[in-house]
């Protein structure tokens, strides 16, 4: 059965920033949900990019908002290009892209800049097209979850982030299933009313997240 842990604040106190900022040895977290989503995300990356720490994005589903990390930074009274120039943003409109780029392409430029953080937006939202046969996404995810794993074992965290899904046709929802087997944790970002999905979430807003799954572990 699923936590509930409600947050007063955003960055200040929310559990899910100790799992994504301070890993010393690799961690996997997938937090999913209404589309604010996104924007916590964001949030939490500024909080890691403030520590002259560089990220690099992944993103799968077009939800990158330059306007997150530069608000944040203002608020801060920090210059937003010393945020901007420490996150680097790599998009994939296709299934075949992101493989590419998650498998291919990520580890090889998190060494050239230097980092051990990835966050990775709507991994699975091109693999919902029909225009691609189910065995081939599911083979595709099967490497990524793979490389994933291998990924986290160097020390390498990853921050995954998606929509809540519901698809037709129902098998490809086992996609999100299989997503969230890899996590080390998971957590669901819930509506505290019906009128708050669609409110841009700010720092001090209050969130609900339900804790699906929580596994501490070591990997070497």
């Amino acid at each position: 059965m699923s936590n509930i842990v409600i947050h007063k604040n955003v960055v200040t106190q929310l559990a899910l920033m100790n799992d994504f900022t301070n890993l010393p040895s690799g961690k996997i977290c997938l937090i999913y949900g209404d589309k604010r989503v996104f924007k916590l995300s964001l949030l939490l990356a500024s909080q890691t990019l403030i520590k002259n720490k560089s990220l690099a994005v992944i993103d799968g589903c077009n939800r990158f908002d330059v306007h997150a990390i530069s608000n944040f930074a203002r608020q801060r009274r920090i210059n937003p290009e010393v945020l901007l120039k420490r996150i680097y943003v790599s998009r994939g409109f296709t299934s075949y892209q992101m493989e590419a780029a998650i498998n291919d392409r990520l580890v090889p430029f998190l060494k050239r800049i230097g980092s051990n953080t990835a966050l990775i937006f709507g991994l699975l939202d091109t693999f919902y097209d029909e225009q691609v046969p189910f065995r081939e996404v599911q083979g595709m995810l099967h490497r990524i979850i793979t490389h994933l794993d291998r990924m986290r074992r160097q020390g390498i965290s990853i921050l995954l982030t998606s929509t809540e899904w519901n698809v037709l046709p129902k098998e490809r929802n086992q996609l999100f299933d299989s997503l969230k087997q890899v996590a080390d944790t998971v957590y669901k970002l819930a509506a505290t009313s019906p009128e708050i999905v669609q409110k841009k979430l700010e720092i001090n807003d209050e969130i609900k997240l339900l804790v699906e799954k929580e596994r501490s572990k070591t990997y070497g």
